[in-house]
């Protein structure tokens, strides 16, 4: 079974949902007028263009031209499915939901998703418990308190105890109903050889990794004796992404908020002593260099992005490949390189959380870091100059196909090192090099709404904001005057909605691509009108739109007359000029 998804069940779910609160967890809003502003979180952006009007309950990006309302939000943001959006805002808002059968391709991947997040909340269970006051999890909690993490850490993070066995999970999670397949999608059982599983967990700290709703997606652990390797996180399923999710992200986001910076940090271990420490606002990939997509998710909640790096050569690296990723996104970032011997863990145990705030704020621009650093390897001679260029080559042939961080990345290092971007690309060093930044591209714009005539224009959006006027403007001619292909589109849109009662935002459910943008960023920007003014508008508009479309049929009219006499049918002539009397009658009228 799932959730009923009958108009009234969507309409209910949406009316309960707080889209400003909603899209607030994910995105720093701030007042502006009637709506909200913020970074937009579905592409690069310094400018806030993104816009989210409460009372419409619709959300509108006036940079990429992404727009809906709450549902439509949850699926493009979480990557959810209708059926999920809608069951996850319904948990939110304590709403029982009906429910209705799936057909068997829709029942079986709710089904196997569900069984996923079960399987791993379960496992997340056990293994706290154990460690809280299981016997054999003695070692574990030792090791705990040598790390200086306490049971108040632990609790709040759920830390757990993967024991010493290679059947554990394999014996425990079946008598709690959970099949074997579901298990083993979930990363915590192996397949043996010759049949059979064997837990992959064994004698670990378990760190239970949680998305953004709050549910176990996976898990990290840490080997509590010299076996390998020291860390381990769960394979990718269906649930778990580790491209798109931070440790501690979940925990940490309304400190990252509050701070309006966020540290990176490389481990497990680090993160959870800062917050021994009271430093919250951090995250922590799971085994993985920064992504795009990392980067894009932490955009929501901070415009500044802190690395808390070793300064060995892995951390340079790791740094150098994420310049390109914050440049495209447009997000500040730093890097503060931690003296020699020491991770955020031993830093913050040794000098505090104040010794640790001292040394942020030496951080330096990142991009400026890396610069520096391949600058003071190999000099800014002709030859340097030359293997610099060769190192950043590498980068760029990373960067692949991604062009918006291509072209910032080669912009921003030509220009540092004096040279024009193409002969940054082709590895050219002259002897008298030039300074010149490449221009940013431009944004094409939407040829559809660019060519649509003002007035065929402004009774669209009237009508979008207010479609039950709809039934009056066509009949008082509309279909004459909107001519322009990308304006019949949104009149099609129009004339198929269930109910004009109900507001415009259900076209947001029919409507697709250019369509969609212009109808989410019209709810945006168009005020709320008091009744009286609508009814005015809408005579205004009306008594036009009769005048203009008889003057177009007037005109049809003369034509056809024209052919008429043309073709000597006599018959016709007569009956076109009769209507065409009537009509200049019901014009002077």
């Amino acid at each position: 079974m799932t959730v009923n998804q009958g108009e009234d069940t969507v309409q209910l779910i949406k009316d309960a949902a707080d889209i400003a609160e909603i899209i607030g967890e994910h995105v720093s809003l701030k007042r502006a007028g009637t709506n909200l502003k913020g970074l937009c979180p579905f592409h690069s952006e310094k400018t806030p263009s993104f816009t989210v009007n409460p009372d419409r309950k619709t959300y509108h990006c006036f940079g990429c031209g992404e727009g809906g309302d709450v549902l439509s939000f949850m699926m493009n943001f979480h990557r959810l499915s209708f059926a999920e959006a809608l069951k996850e805002l319904a948990r939110k808002y304590q709403i029982a939901l009906p429910e209705k059968p799936l057909n068997p391709q829709e029942l079986e991947k709710a089904q196997k998703r569900e069984a996923l997040h079960v399987a791993n909340e379960k496992a997340a269970e056990l293994f706290h418990h154990l460690l809280l006051s299981d016997p054999g999890a003695q070692k574990a909690r030792e090791y705990l308190a040598k790390r200086g993490i306490p049971e108040e850490i632990t609790r709040e993070f759920r830390l757990g105890f993967a024991p010493d066995s290679w059947s554990f999970l394999v014996n425990a999670l079946p008598k709690q109903n959970i099949g074997a397949e579901a298990i083993k999608e979930a990363g915590l059982i192996v397949p043996r050889e010759n049949g059979g599983f064997y837990d992959r967990f064994r004698n670990r700290v378990m760190f239970p990794i949680i998305g953004l709703t709050g549910r176990v997606v996976a898990f990290g652990g840490r080997i509590l004796d010299d076996g390998q390797p020291k860390y381990m996180n769960s394979p990718e399923s269906p649930v778990f992404d580790k491209s798109r999710t931070l440790f501690g992200l979940y925990h940490n986001r309304e400190h990252i908020r509050q701070a309006k910076n966020c540290l990176v940090v490389e481990g497990n271990f680090d993160l959870l002593s800062l917050a021994v420490h009271g430093v919250r606002n951090v995250v922590a990939p799971l085994g993985t260099a920064l992504t795009q997509a990392h980067i894009r998710s932490l955009k929501g909640y901070t415009d500044e992005v802190i690395l808390l790096f070793d300064g060995d050569q892995a951390g340079l690296k790791a740094a150098m490949r994420s310049v390109p990723l914050f440049l495209s996104e447009q997000v500040t970032a730093r890097i503060a390189v931690l003296p020699e011997a020491h991770d955020p863990d031993t830093f913050v145990r040794e000098f505090g959380r104040d010794g640790l705030n001292k040394h942020l704020k030496t951080a330096m621009p990142l991009p400026e870091f890396v610069f520096d650093k391949l600058v003071a390897q190999y000099g800014l001679s002709v030859a340097g100059k030359a293997k610099i260029v060769a190192e950043l080559q590498e980068l760029i042939k990373a960067i692949g196909d991604q062009h918006l961080q291509r072209t910032l990345f080669v912009s921003h290092f030509a220009k540092k090192l004096g040279l024009e971007p193409q002969q940054l690309l082709d590895g050219v060093i002259p002897a008298k090099p030039t300074n010149i930044q490449a221009p940013r591209p431009a944004a094409a714009p939407g040829k559809g709404e660019a060519q649509l005539p003002m007035k065929q224009r402004q009774l669209l959006e009237f009508l979008l904001a207010y479609p039950e006027y709809l039934p009056a403007f066509l009949e008082a001619g509309l279909e004459e005057i909107i001519i322009n292909p990308f304006g019949l589109a949104i009149l099609h849109l129009l004339k198929r909605q269930p109910d004009l009662a109900g507001g415009s935002e259900q076209l947001l459910e029919l409507a697709t691509g250019p369509e969609r943008s212009f109808i989410s960023k019209l709810l945006i920007s168009t005020p709320s009108h008091s009744e009286e003014m609508r009814e005015q508008m809408a005579r205004e508009m009306l008594r036009w739109l009769t005048a203009t479309s008889m003057k177009a049929k007037q005109e049809r009219l003369t034509q056809q007359s024209s052919e008429a006499r043309q073709t000597r049918n006599p018959q016709l002539e007569m009956e076109l000029a009769i209507q065409k009397i009537q009509m200049n009658k019901a014009l002077h009228s």
